[in-house]
């Protein structure tokens, strides 16, 4: 029997296993997402029967530490993060909220000129718009990939949004800030851009939120575009 596991312990054989892989999952071992090893590889590994290997499995998946997928094995669950109604909709007030250390990084800005259709359903008059790309994590771990459209007008908005500005704080502090917000709420399937950089597979499901943020007089700040790993990720959503 592997030295790291004994039968001289008071404590169950199974209950030591799943100890042992939740401990190399806190020491970054094994990663959120990644495959553990199989119930075949743990019971050759710890010499172990495979019932005591699948009840560890069992602990470990009944406490949301692993997750088990038909025919393909246990993987390292993602942590699940909350954003909270107080932030405001705001993704770093809810990240510094609930002590999650928000970053985000700018992955792109670019000039973009918008086909008439997609001018129409992102609320734009002109076709010329600014097309911000970031990357929200929380505990670096990647859960938003947006996507922030700008008018020219707010060129000096765009050029001065640095890695880990809160757009929201940013836009509140302006002399006409923001009055309210308009949602469409639907599933989107991954790009390959978005694959990458949220470290999930071509076309996973991701919760796609698209809003219109509008000043006083009702007219458009800005569009952004969310594409949410809704795994580990639960936006919040406050209706009136």
């Amino acid at each position: 029997m592997n030295n790291e596991i004994s039968s001289n312990s008071s404590e169950p054989l199974y209950i030591q296993l799943a100890h042992l892989i939740e401990n190399k999952i806190l020491s970054g071992i094994f990663s959120y997402g990644e495959k553990i090893p199989s119930e075949g590889d743990l019971v050759t590994e710890y010499n172990l029967s495979r019932v005591t290997v699948r009840k560890a499995l069992q602990k470990l998946a009944d406490e949301g530490i692993v997750e088990k997928k038909q025919g393909k094995g246990a993987y390292v669950a993602f942590p699940v993060y909350k954003e909270t109604f107080s932030a405001g909709g705001s993704f770093t007030s809810s990240g510094k909220t609930t002590q999650n250390n928000p970053t985000s990084q700018i992955l792109s800005k670019e000039n973009l000129s918008l086909s008439d259709s997609l001018k129409i359903e992102l609320g734009f008059k002109e076709p010329d718009v600014i097309m911000v790309k970031r990357l929200r994590k929380f505990d670096q771990q990647p859960v938003i990939f947006e996507i922030d459209y700008f008018t020219q007008e707010r060129r000096e908005l765009v050029n001065s949004l640095k890695d880990d500005d809160s757009l929201i704080e940013k836009l509140q502090a302006l002399d006409d800030p923001i009055n309210h917000f308009d949602n469409i709420i639907d599933i989107f399937f991954a790009t390959k851009e978005m694959a990458q950089q949220l470290q999930l597979e071509v076309n996973t499901p991701l919760l796609h939120i698209q809003q219109q943020v509008f000043d006083s007089h009702n007219e458009l700040i800005y569009t952004n575009e969310q594409f949410i790993h809704s795994e580990v990720y639960k936006a919040a959503i406050r209706s009136y």
